[in-house]
């Protein structure tokens, strides 16, 4: 069986993205270059000699395929990578150009490990944010190796995302180079057993309730709405960075625009979403079905995620369980779907509101089982 192995340039706070020159949403690109040598090309050129296959996401291989055929270094970086076996994963891609490109469709688990399955050497996996985030919820990364820039980039797409699976690894080696770039080399590892310091340092419940009093938390009961754009991915390459700034702009101000007229908080953006609170269920209902309808005049679907439960007020941000569960509902839904929580059927009023039982899930991260529902307006 072929290994898989993943090569990310990573900064101190987690960014992959625009480590070259290619595009960076706020311009910060180039950082890995800047720390480059001569050790660290050298590094990855006998890494890349080393796998015979090179395993790339759409967005990834499209930078690529239009910058390295043209290249030409002292290493033989470039011929290196012009040359050798190169699979895109995309259900969206018609044709890739660039030589030695197989488009791989379907089930990502298939799809990966049948190639893994396949005669040759290890398979390596470099950028390709999105893909590598998939590949690390399935189990699929045989080897991680990141070249940690001494950087604090402040923006960007991160390796490990916001409520990714625990996932346990182990540190086979490491390698410090002349510029301070630190390349760490970790496998998939068991979960550690209890020990003598998780028994010692436990916290008791007097400790537990000491502490929540003293920080004072603002608990609240609030509905809140999770919203993002249906295949945000896939509209952003086809329209490329500028018109896609562009339409983001656009989907933000219409959304203040709902959340205030249903006398909502927007509490913040998400990239290619918002998160938003509400004094009542209905009524965050109610802005879903206008935000919907009203980024569909401009080309843009969204689905949403709504739960009512208490929630913790953190300055101008919040957070709590209930934050927590609306997310989840966030994530089963949908192309253009509002999915909402038995607690939001249950508290909505309107006889023009439906709810559609999705069946009961289990949230990841949240105990218990959660009956959803697909809420529509008649």
């Amino acid at each position: 069986m072929r290994r898989l192995i993943l090569l990310e340039f990573v900064t101190l706070d987690g960014v992959i993205e625009g480590p070259g020159f290619d595009e960076h949403r706020d311009g910060r690109n180039g950082w890995a270059l800047r720390l480059a040598n001569d050790e660290i090309q050298r590094h990855n050129y006998d890494l890349f000699e080393a796998c015979d296959t090179l395993l790339l996401g759409r967005v990834t291989y499209q930078i690529w395929a239009a910058f390295w055929p043209t290249v030409r270094d002292d290493v033989g970086f470039a011929d290196r990578l012009n040359t050798m076996p190169k699979y895109v994963v995309s259900n969206t891609l018609t044709r890739a150009d660039w030589s030695n490109t197989t488009i791989l469709r379907g089930d990502l688990r298939e799809i990966v490990t049948d190639l893994k399955a396949q005669p040759g050497g290890d398979i390596l996996v470099n950028g390709s944010a999105d893909l590598a985030a998939s590949l690390l919820e399935l189990g699929l990364i045989d080897e991680f190796r990141l070249l940690v820039f001494p950087i604090v980039l402040g923006s960007g797409k991160r390796l490990f995302r916001e409520n990714v699976d625990t996932t346990h690894v182990r540190l086979v080696n490491t390698r410090v180079f002349g510029s301070g770039v630190v390349l760490l080399t970790y496998e998939p590892g068991p979960e550690p057993d209890e020990n003598q310091y998780t028994t010692d340092y436990a916290w008791t419940d007097e400790q537990m309730h000491s502490l929540q009093a003293a920080q004072d938390v603002d608990r609240v009961l609030a509905t809140v709405m999770f919203t993002d754009i249906v295949d945000s991915t896939v509209r952003a390459a086809e329209l490329g960075d500028r018109q896609w700034r562009r339409l983001l702009d656009r989907h933000d101000e219409l959304a203040r625009t709902e959340v205030a007229r249903w006398h909502g908080e927007l509490v913040k953006t998400t990239g290619d979403g918002v998160l938003a609170t509400f004094d009542a269920p209905t009524r965050a209902l109610r802005c879903a079905f206008a935000l919907r309808s009203a980024l569909a005049g401009v080309g843009v679907d969204i689905r949403a995620g709504i739960h009512t439960g208490e929630i913790e007020r953190r300055g101008s941000d919040v957070g709590g369980i209930g934050v927590h569960i609306a997310s989840r509902a966030l994530a089963e839904a949908g192309g253009r779907e509002i999915v909402v929580t038995q607690t939001v059927r249950d508290l909505a009023t309107g006889t023009d509101l439906t709810f559609e039982p999705l069946g009961s899930v289990g949230l990841r991260g949240i105990p218990g089982d959660w009956s959803l529902f697909s809420a529509s307006m008649g």
